[in-house]
């Protein structure tokens, strides 16, 4: 049987980052990063956007060859195609995922990490204090015995469920999303876009990241109970035909995003679970690649401490998840309350809102300056900013 110090399960942001920090915090830690796919970064499932200040925790943009493009501006589109600009400068960036992971890759096998890729966890069971997986790939079946398992297996996490933790999504907090890449597009190649309609996107919305000049990310992701019935594609298909007639598609993608909470129990003896697996998603934008590379960090550094004071209990890995909360997890909390507060409010709401920020001058438009002016001419709002002090 083989034998690891730390089994990381699935290669995405949160995986990769774990590896990395588990190997570099103890320099001759066993670390194994395994991913079912073939191949790091690839297939991509997401929009591939990042804020710039989170991604510069971990690797250095300028000049790199892993994203695709800049973003300096923010434009909202209101229900009523109304076009609101926002922001300026160092906002964010459009990675290129097949480039981005193994770069994160890279560095987990600069320190030490082994990565197998086309790999698969395919079952596991306590043993000996840690526990012995199962695995599936081009060396056939195999066990590893770990000392301490980290899943970073996405929203359908295995081993959460290997490991008797509660995972299960509520269907309001599912969002179904569609995307496609298109090339033919006339867009600003330096700015997002979000578009929020329930028309288009009901209980979500629209994006647009541009990939480069011409070209974009076009998707959305919806709450099927607030659908018609259609599926998300259905509704991508009309909203492509609608503002990018002339466009073709070069690839899609579909998938779910669990716009939550971070599960009650990301800890069980011997295992964490972080990113997606522990819904560790900003659940009012959807966002998880900042989100997942914080929670690895956090994951990898505690489990090398842990199997240096030779307790890897879920008494002790509980710490892991108090970290997280206090980072980012609280404040998830918080926007949750306000995702709910703002389905409550409709479209011809969000047209008004939209006037009133236009006529902000673009220069003057801060984040405080237009939640400021909302709550005055939009009393319905208020509720909406109680949220946070509930």
């Amino acid at each position: 049987m083989l034998r690891a110090d730390v089994l990381v399960v699935g290669a995405g942001p949160a995986g990769c980052v774990a590896a990395w920090e588990a190997a570099a915090a103890a320099p001759g830690l066993d670390v194994l990063l395994i991913e079912r796919d073939d191949a790091v970064g690839a297939p991509v499932r997401c929009a591939e956007g990042v804020g710039s200040a989170g991604l510069r925790e971990f690797l250095n943009p300028d000049g790199a060859p892993w994203y695709s493009r800049k973003i300096t501006k923010v434009i909202f589109w209101a229900p009523d195609d109304s076009e609101v600009r926002v922001g300026g400068g160092d906002i964010g960036y459009i990675l290129d995922r097949t480039r981005f992971e193994p770069a994160l890759a890279d560095e987990a096998k600069r320190v030490g990490a082994e990565i197998w890729t086309g790999t698969e966890a395919v079952g596991m069971e306590r043993l000996n204090g840690g526990w012995k997986v199962r695995l599936h790939g081009p060396r056939g079946e195999q066990d590893v015995l770990a000392k301490l398992v980290i899943g970073a297996d996405g929203v359908e996490s295995m081993v959460g469920r290997w490991a008797g933790l509660d995972t299960r999504v509520a269907a309001r907090d599912m969002e179904s999303c569609a995307q496609y890449v298109i090339s033919n597009i006339a867009v600003d190649p330096d700015a997002i876009y979000l578009h929020f309609a329930d028309r288009w996107a009901p209980g979500g919305y629209a994006w647009v990241f541009p990939k480069g000049v011409g070209v974009a990310n076009v998707g959305l992701g919806l709450v099927a109970l607030k659908s018609d019935g259609r599926s998300a594609c259905a509704y991508l298909d009309a909203y492509a035909a609608r503002y990018f007639p002339d466009g073709e598609v070069l690839g899609r993608t579909v998938g779910g995003v669990i716009a939550g909470v971070t599960v009650k129990q990301a800890v069980a003896d011997a295992v964490m679970l972080a990113g997606d697996a522990a819904h560790m998603i900003n659940p009012l934008s959807g966002g998880g690649i900042v989100n997942a590379m914080k929670a690895g960090r956090l994951a990898g550094r505690h489990a090398a401490a842990a199997i240096a004071a030779g307790d890897t209990s879920a008494r002790r890995l509980n710490r892991y998840r108090d970290d997280w909360m206090a980072l980012l997890g609280e404040d998830h909390i918080k926007y949750y309350r306000i995702k709910e507060a703002l389905g409550k409010l409709d479209d011809a709401f969000f047209n008004r809102l939209a006037r009133t920020v236009n006529a902000i001058p673009v220069e003057q438009r801060t984040l405080g300056r237009i939640f400021a002016h909302a709550l005055v001419n939009h009393p319905r709002l208020i509720p909406v900013a109680a949220r946070l002090f509930l």
